[in-house]
């Protein structure tokens, strides 16, 4: 049975992480944009050449070449579906992804932003293999909703269990640069959102209060329920 999914949510929320947790556990392809495109790049494949030039300029790279990357890796991915994580953007490209393929469900990750921002400022990098961790231990509770997301530490502080890299904080995780990104996802975000809601696709709002297991399971027994998955 094929599944063919987007997950939204804005910066902090953990597409990333559960888009990749799915793609193990259901057997899908997850098609990260940014992913794909950073590998272009690191290829210095001729694509990659070019999206370096807009990369370097801090400009968005073009629909069109966003549009063709996600229609190839759509092509290549598994026989038991994909999982689209930052694409797409804007309604230009969810208008081109009708064209390219059929989307049984939205996966919609809900956070309050206080949390979001307290996440992302407790965000670490490897610097050397891009592995995430996080020091941040919340525990509090909004509106009567209980948020209880553990830290994710290694071994050793500071230090990459998977290769023993320096860990780092990125540049734009800080709290004007976060509350803008914030700022930005929800202008782009809500359109598509919107739109997508008025073509009467299905959407699983899913609520991020726990740690990333629990929440893949409420995933997965949403797909189950919606018969989407067997």
């Amino acid at each position: 049975m094929m599944v063919r999914l987007i997950i939204f949510g804005p910066p902090g929320a953990g597409k990333g992480t559960y888009s990749a947790k799915l793609e193990k556990i259901l057997g899908i392809t997850k098609i990260s944009t940014g992913d794909v495109l950073r590998e272009e790049v690191k290829r210095r494949t001729e694509l990659g050449v070019k999206i370096e030039k807009y990369l370097e300029k801090g400009v968005l790279v073009p629909d069109d070449i966003v549009i063709e990357i996600v229609k190839r890796e759509i092509l290549r991915a598994s026989p038991r579906g994909f999982i689209l994580d930052g694409f797409p953007r804007n309604l230009y490209q969810a208008k081109a992804l009708e064209k390219i393929t059929t989307i049984d469900a939205i996966i919609n990750l809900l956070i309050p932003e206080e949390i979001l921002i307290e996440k992302l400022l407790g965000r670490r990098i490897c610097s050397r293999c891009g592995e995430i961790y996080n020091v941040a231990n919340i525990d509090r509770i909004i509106d009567g909703i209980r948020y209880l997301l553990p830290p994710l530490t290694p071994q050793r502080e500071g230090v990459c269990d998977k290769c023993g890299g320096p860990l780092i904080m990125r540049e734009d995780d800080k709290v004007e640069v976060i509350k803008r990104r914030l700022r930005v996802y929800k202008e782009y975000s809500e359109p598509i959102i919107e739109y997508y809601r008025s073509k009467g696709l299905e959407f699983i709002d899913i609520l991020v209060n726990r740690e990333p297991e629990v929440i893949v399971r409420r995933i997965v027994n949403a797909l189950k329920s919606r018969g989407l998955l067997t």
